[in-house]
C-alpha cells in the first residue's frame, strides 16, 4: 500500500509541473519517430514553463464524435488497430508510455492519423519489467500458465513461500474462465490477476498498477471508438507477431552477438576471481554466512515451540513446587484447618494445571504428529 501511495503521488507531482509534462511529450514522441499513424504535437520549449505549457495546435475530432469520423470516411476498426499498436510499443519496447489515454486525450485528424495530448500522467517500464510484459501478453496467446508464473516472478516481490505448482494451477483456472472458449476477455481481467497475486503474497512493481490502469482506460478508448473492439484479442495477435520477428534471423544474430558481448565479459572477469578466491583459501580468511530463520514462517513457528516449551517448563515447576508446600508439615494458620503453605500449594496446583491444559490444547489443535 505503502508503494502504491508513493506511485500515486510522483503521478501526481509530475501532472502539477508542465515542465515535466513537455518532457515526457518529447520522449514519448521521439519514440514515435517514423510513426505515420499517430501524432504528437511538438513542444516549444523555449515558450514553456512550470505554470505554462506552449504546444502545437492539433485540428481534429474527438474518439467519440463516431458520426464526424464517419463523415471523413475513415475505419473506426483501422484507427483503434492502431492507438492500440502505438500503446502497446510505447509500453513494451520504448518504456515511457501514456498513462491517461481516455478518449478526451486522444483525436482524430485530417487525414486519418491520430493525436495524443495532455502528457501529464506518464509511466515508465525498465528493461526487465518490458520482456517479463511481453512474455505475459505471449503466455496469454498461448495459454500458457507455466510461462506467465515465469513471467511474473521475474520482476514480482514475495512476501510469503508458496507452491509453484499450486500458483501454476490458479494460473491455469484463471485463464480457463476469462480467456476460454465463449469467454469475452477485457483488459478489467487485470484487478482479478491482482488478486489472484496478493492471494499468495506476490506483489508486482507499483510501476505495473500504472500500467493495468492505463490499459483498463485504453480498453474504453477503443471500444468507444469502434463498438466492439477486443482488446486483448488484439493485443495477443500483436505479442506474436513481435515475438515471431524477434525470432527472424536478423534478431537471433542480433542477440547471439549481445549474449556472446556479455559472455566474453563474463570470461574475462573469471581468472581474475578465481585468483581471489584462491588467495582467500590460502590466507584461511573464507568465510560462510547462514541467515537463519531468514523466512517469517520458520520464525513464526520456532516462537511457538519455544513459548510451549516455556509454558510446559514453567508448569512443571510450579507443579513440583506446590506438591512440596502441600507436603510441608505446619506453617502459619491461613483459615480454619488451611495453612497458608497449603494455601499456596492448591493456587499454585490450580495454575500449573492451567498452563499444562494450555499446552495441550495448542498441541491438539494443531496436531499430534
Amino acid at each position: 500500500m505503502t508503494e502504491l501511495a508513493g506511485e500515486f503521488a510522483d503521478r501526481l507531482r509530475e501532472e502539477l509541473d508542465f515542465r515535466q509534462e513537455a518532457r515526457n511529450a518529447t520522449e514519448i514522441g521521439a519514440g514515435l519517430e517514423g510513426t505515420d499513424e499517430v501524432h504528437i504535437p511538438v513542444v516549444h520549449r523555449d515558450l514553456s514553463t512550470a505554470r505554462v505549457l506552449v504546444m502545437e495546435w492539433l485540428d481534429g475530432v474527438s474518439v467519440r464524435d463516431a458520426d464526424r469520423i464517419d463523415a471523413m470516411g475513415l475505419d473506426r476498426a483501422r484507427l483503434a488497430d492502431a492507438l492500440l499498436r502505438c500503446a502497446l510499443r510505447q509500453m513494451l519496447v520504448d518504456g515511457r508510455f501514456h498513462a491517461d489515454p481516455h478518449p478526451g486525450n486522444v483525436l482524430v485528424l485530417e487525414g486519418g492519423r491520430l493525436g495524443l495530448i495532455d502528457f501529464g500522467a506518464t509511466g515508465r517500464l525498465d528493461a526487465l519489467q518490458q520482456t517479463s510484459m511481453r512474455a505475459m501478453l505471449v503466455a496469454v496467446q498461448q495459454r500458457d500458465a507455466a510461462l506467465l508464473r515465469q513471467a511474473v516472478l521475474e520482476v514480482a516481490t514475495l512476501r510469503r513461500r508458496f507452491d509453484d505448482e499450486q500458483l501454476e494451477r490458479a494460473l491455469a483456472r484463471f485463464m480457463a474462465r476469462h480467456l476460454g472458449a465463449g469467454a469475452a476477455p477485457s483488459a478489467a481481467m487485470f484487478n482479478d490477476l491482482l488478486q489472484l497475486f496478493f492471494a499468495f503474497g506476490i506483489t508486482l512493481p507499483p510501476e505495473f498498477s500504472t500500467l493495468f490502469r492505463a490499459l483498463v482506460t485504453l480498453e474504453g478508448t477503443l471500444t468507444t471508438l469502434a463498438r466492439g473492439y477486443l482488446v486483448i484479442a488484439a493485443a495477443e495477435q500483436l505479442a506474436a507477431e513481435w515475438a515471431r520477428a524477434s525470432l527472424a534471423p536478423g534478431s537471433v544474430e542480433e542477440l547471439l552477438r549481445k549474449e556472446l558481448a556479455s559472455l566474453a565479459l563474463l570470461l574475462r572477469r573469471t581468472p581474475r576471481h578465481l585468483d581471489r578466491i584462491a588467495t582467500i583459501i590460502e590466507r584461511g580468511d573464507l568465510r560462510a554466512r547462514v541467515s537463519l530463520l531468514a523466512d517469517e514462517q520458520d520464525a513464526r513457528a520456532l516462537t511457538r515451540l519455544v513459548n510451549r516449551t516455556v509454558l510446559a517448563l514453567l508448569g512443571g515447576v510450579v507443579g513440583v513446587l506446590s506438591v512440596m508446600l502441600l507436603g510441608t508439615p505446619g506453617g502459619p494458620p491461613f483459615t480454619g484447618d488451611t495453612s497458608l503453605f497449603q494455601f499456596f500449594g492448591y493456587f499454585g496446583l490450580f495454575c500449573a494445571t492451567v498452563l499444562i491444559l494450555r499446552v495441550l490444547v495448542a498441541v491438539l489443535r494443531d496436531g499430534v504428529n
